[in-house]
């Protein structure tokens, strides 16, 4: 991973402020006049734009790419993070964070801090990673893929996210019907067959509600932690993912992990398939991992052998 300074930088903050709600009920709520403040005590010499939906988050990326801004502020959650990394991606523009949403996994994944004094002290190091990005059926993804079990209880809580809150009852209903599944994983040096409730295909540590599904799991290394969840009964994958939820962690013998760039799963029955907050279908699917393809600010890495910090 590289790392350097960047001398007086060119800076578009990106704000989004419906950043900060979930389930319909405000976390975080910080206004424009907040992030300018914020910006100002730091010294960082920037412009703003406001975007109220994800198509004028999205312009606003591409025009500062292409107005040759060295860095461009993603100010909300993961899913605003993701909206305006997927523009910076092959670019020399890099991505700066100022985290405001509920779960911020992508920050947590890059040790940001997750207090705006802290993140934007951050920026004004000016130090400049690149990480890798995943890619399935064209949609990137920064955290993780899943197939079977968990893609089927992710959409759920999602839709609770969404403030459907009926969607809660479904997720439980989802895991005590969903049955194991046969499936096909062509990796880069095996192909493993197993009967398993669920794969994950993870680029980074967290995914979801902060579910800690992949602990050594980097952002830097150009090769996806797939894990497969076999032999759990109903009631220790609850448990499981209890204890996994909000950056906890825990091991399990009944998880095997492999190690590839790209992870083709196959299955005898169409299975459903998600990255990060996208529905992608059913099986068969392909994940591929794009590595080093996103320019972001952030301090340096931990040294090999160390996970991020939960």
């Amino acid at each position: 991973m590289s790392q350097e300074p960047i001398p007086d930088p060119r800076i578009l903050v990106i704000y989004n402020p419906s950043s900060g709600e979930k389930a319909g009920l405000s976390t975080n709520r910080v206004s424009e006049e907040d992030i300018r403040a914020l910006m100002e005590r730091h010294g960082l010499e920037h412009d703003l734009v406001v975007t109220e939906t994800e198509e004028a988050g999205v312009q606003a990326a591409r025009d500062a790419v292409e107005g040759h801004y060295d860095v461009v502020v993603a100010a909300g959650g993961d899913g605003t993070i993701g909206l305006i990394a997927c523009q910076l991606l092959d670019t020399q523009t890099a991505l700066g964070v100022l985290p405001i949403g509920s779960i911020m996994n992508i920050p947590r994944m890059l040790d940001l801090p997750r207090d705006l004094e802290g993140a934007a002290a951050t920026l004004k190091q000016f130090v400049v990673r690149t990480i890798d990005v995943g890619e399935a059926n064209d949609q990137l993804f920064f955290e993780a893929g899943s197939v079977g079990l968990n893609a089927a209880i992710f959409r759920e809580g999602q839709r609770f996210g969404d403030g459907e809150y009926g969607s809660i009852l479904r997720g439980i209903w989802v895991m005590l019907r969903y049955p194991p599944a046969r499936m096909t994983l062509h990796l880069d040096d095996r192909v493993v067959r197993t009967r398993a409730l669920m794969v994950t295909v993870a680029n980074g540590p967290y995914t979801g509600i902060g579910f800690t599904i992949a602990p050594s799991a980097r952002l830097d290394d150009g090769l996806f932690d797939v894990r497969v969840f076999r032999g759990f009964s109903k009631m220790e994958l609850v448990l499981h993912f209890w204890k996994i939820a909000f950056g906890r962690r825990r091991y399990s013998p009944k998880v095997s992990t492999y190690r590839s760039s790209r992870v083709r799963v196959e299955s005898v029955h169409p299975l459903p398939c998600r990255a990060d907050s996208h529905d992608l279908g059913t099986t068969p699917i392909t994940f591929e991992m794009r590595s080093a393809a996103l320019r972001i600010v952030a301090p340096p890495p931990p040294p090999l052998g160390h996970s991020v910090a939960t």
